[in-house]
């Protein structure tokens, strides 16, 4: 009866300390930043046009980021999803608002999931010729892009905040991760299949032209 008691308290304890133990993996690790070519800055829905505070955390952020250290652009990568203007748009309202020059701003407007953005902002990077980044995003999401800069080839250090603040609203996300990794797979091959300067989500036939041809 005690063997089962023990084997039944153990049982228990994983079940509530698993989910803990992936929290805190998922928020963990070493994040780099420090001086390169490009920041860039990974979009977030923005219903209604207006800025989410995830996507503000990471503006705010970015903010400090450009303040610290030397960067020849930022790299604002994000399509209209849930909004009538691109997230690229909206964050380059903010930014400006906040002191950044409008020519230090570079804009990726057609990216409608992560796997896009990073596809996306390496062809854009090759074309201005910035050889190095820094992808912001926020805690829950910098597992997944590493992952997928690895898979196309991307170098790049990655960098979110950890503050409490933002933590608070990555709760649900940082668990539906396990579904959007799974997600992220089929695209990651998609991209891996993409010729030289050709980029991917919504774009325009000028667009379409236009990455084809660089």
């Amino acid at each position: 009866m005690l063997g089962w008691l023990l084997i039944g308290g153990l049982a228990a304890g994983c079940v509530v300390l698993a989910p803990l133990l992936y929290f805190a993996w998922m928020h963990g690790g070493v994040y780099r930043k420090g001086n390169a070519d490009a920041l860039i800055i990974l979009g977030y829905k923005c219903d209604q046009d207006r800025i989410h505070p995830l996507l503000k955390d990471r503006l705010d952020t970015a903010l400090r980021l450009w303040s610290k250290f030397r960067f020849q652009k930022i790299l604002l990568s994000g399509g209209a999803v849930t909004s009538s203007l691109s997230e690229a748009e909206i964050m380059k309202r903010y930014l400006e608002e906040n002191g950044v020059p409008a020519d230090k701003l570079l804009l990726e407007t057609v990216s409608r999931n992560t796997v896009h953005n990073l596809v996306n902002c390496r062809v854009i990077m090759e074309q201005e010729g910035l050889a190095s980044c820094v992808i912001l995003s926020n805690s829950f999401h910098i597992r997944r892009i590493r992952y997928i800069a690895s898979c196309i080839g991307m170098p790049a250090m990655c960098f979110g905040s950890r503050s409490l603040s933002a933590l608070r609203y990555q709760i649900k996300l940082t668990y539906d991760e396990i579904k959007a990794f799974r997600l992220t797979l089929p695209w990651i091959r998609r991209a891996q299949q993409t010729k030289p300067g050709e980029m991917m989500g919504q774009l325009t036939q000028e667009q379409r032209v236009v990455s084809k041809g660089a």
